[in-house]
């Protein structure tokens, strides 16, 4: 048996760019993870068995999916014991990051498959799986495969979701475009060199805007974090976390005061 954990992911920006021919829409996004993560045990088995805790997950979820596909190439399959943590429908990306320390997990089990199976097994399963296979920080383009890593300096952050969450189909569904365009370069500039209001002045998701006309409190999130301090404070991925970007943990440790009883609110570090 052996322990994975599977780490949330938050966007620092996101911009859409344009509708791609087979549905999906290519993005520009610095993605990074913090250290709200969902805890993974996984042994070697003939079968395939999930069992998850914390929150109920269809049978075909993300993990399901992951193994299903590590064994169809390999003739290994697993049990796997999920405790969750990440809220679901809140753009932190829980599935994937299961799914992810699934493909990880069986690596380390078997070494069975190279790298581009590997990564092919992770992109069928979603576009962010690629990246939170390595996490860290890293520059995603296409529908989010096509991965630039890069070295960050540590930030700290207050995580807070409302119950409401967000479908990521459904928002795109209805996206209008074109979408404002991301400073990318700029962003992982001053994320590298640590110049944190540099990169709050920078930092957009292009999803925001269509996702408050469904969820409008994403808003008042956003203004009660800066009103706590927050350098910055955006909605990641397709919501409806929002996240507020502070100096300290001090900090994010005093903002995570006061917000309503059935929010998620969570103070985090890049990792």
């Amino acid at each position: 048996m052996i322990e994975e954990r599977a780490y949330a992911k938050l966007n620092l920006t996101l911009g859409v760019l344009y509708k791609r021919v087979d549905g999906y829409h290519a993005i520009d996004s610095i993605m990074q993870t913090v250290d709200l993560f969902d805890s993974l045990t996984i042994e070697k088995s003939k079968k395939i068995e999930i069992s998850v805790t914390g929150m109920t997950l269809p049978q075909e979820n993300t993990m399901y999916k992951a193994a299903t596909a590590y064994k169809k190439y390999s003739g290994c399959g697993c049990t796997v014991r999920c405790i969750k943590r990440i809220p679901a429908e809140a753009g932190l990306g829980g599935g994937s990051a299961d799914a992810a320390a699934v493909l990880r997990g069986l690596q380390r089990l078997h070494r069975m498959l190279d790298d581009k199976r590997l990564y092919s097994i992770a992109l069928a399963v979603g576009a962010d799986v690629p990246f939170l296979i390595q996490g860290g920080a890293a520059r995603c383009e296409g529908v989010g495969e096509i991965l630039t890593p890069f070295r960050a300096a540590p930030l700290w952050f207050l995580i807070v979701k409302p119950p409401q969450g967000i479908s990521t189909r459904a928002l795109y569904s209805g996206l209008k475009l074109p979408r404002e365009r991301v400073s990318t370069l700029k962003a992982m500039a001053a994320l590298a060199s640590g110049e944190v209001k540099k990169l709050c002045e920078v930092m957009h998701n292009a999803l925001e805007m269509p996702a408050i006309e469904l969820c409008p409190c994403i808003a008042d999130i956003k203004r009660g974090l800066l009103e706590r301090g927050a350098l910055a404070a955006q909605m990641t991925g397709s919501g409806s976390a929002v996240f507020g970007v502070f100096e300290t943990e001090a900090a994010a440790s005093s903002a995570a005061e006061g917000w309503a009883s059935d929010y998620f609110v969570r103070v985090c570090r890049s990792i």
